[in-house]
């Protein structure tokens, strides 16, 4: 078994970036098209073969810095998933392009798509919203970035510390909204921020339990 694992790791790899190849053409090549759910799911399958990849070659050597390197791409990856969703995505209304300002346009965003009442917009779609709107919105905005409360503690040690933890995502969704902001790629919403650290620090406080941390590691083959 020992001496398959280098080639079923260059196998893997190779799917992986082939898989990888048809992502990113799906995303920024306008002849290509495929739902989000279906991006979704080629990336995701694409960051198996990576970790598959990754286990032969630390099974092999018996060095886990082949996954270390694939737990930083997958964190690359998932922000990339974030931005692209969250400003270039057309399904999400989405246009990712800057635009010029007046004070007409300035007076109607800040009208029509500006929030900085805490929980104004939640309470909106609870009372008012259908439930697809409630779940695309209000779940989906808790759900989406969950996986930093996985992907940062195990990438950097310094990520395990509360407080640096939830500046490193506050920084992360400001940087996002405000981008948002200046390309009127959807709401520059107040919810949608508390919402996201929130649903990320969620993950976060699980991961602080030492049972269920070692389990990650062990997965990632960490220890």
């Amino acid at each position: 078994m020992q001496k398959l694992s280098k080639p079923f790791a260059a196998i893997s790899y190779i799917f992986a970036a082939a898989l990888l190849a048809v992502y990113f053409g799906t995303e920024f090549v306008p002849s290509f098209f495929l739902s989000t759910a279906g991006r979704l799911v080629l990336l995701c399958v694409s960051c198996g073969f990576l970790w598959l990849g990754g286990f032969f070659l630390t099974k092999r050597s018996g060095n886990n810095r082949p996954m270390k390197i694939n737990l930083r791409i997958f964190l690359a990856l998932y922000l990339l998933l974030f931005a692209t969703l969250t400003l270039f995505d057309p399904l999400w209304g989405r246009n990712g392009g800057f635009v010029i300002w007046n004070r007409e346009l300035f007076e109607m965003y800040v009208q029509n798509s500006l929030n900085l009442v805490p929980f104004k917009t939640v309470l909106q779609y609870f009372y008012r919203g259908t439930i697809n709107q409630f779940v695309v919105n209000i779940v989906g905005n808790l759900v989406c970035l969950m996986p930093l409360g996985i992907l940062l503690p195990l990438n950097f040690e310094k990520q395990r510390k509360t407080g640096i933890f939830l500046m490193t995502c506050v920084l992360i969704v400001s940087a996002v909204e405000i981008l948002q902001f200046a390309t009127l790629s959807g709401s520059c919403d107040i919810d949608d921020f508390i919402l996201n650290v929130g649903g990320a620090f969620l993950i976060y406080l699980f991961t602080k339990n030492k049972k269920a941390f070692g389990f990650l590691k062990q997965i990632f083959l960490l220890e």
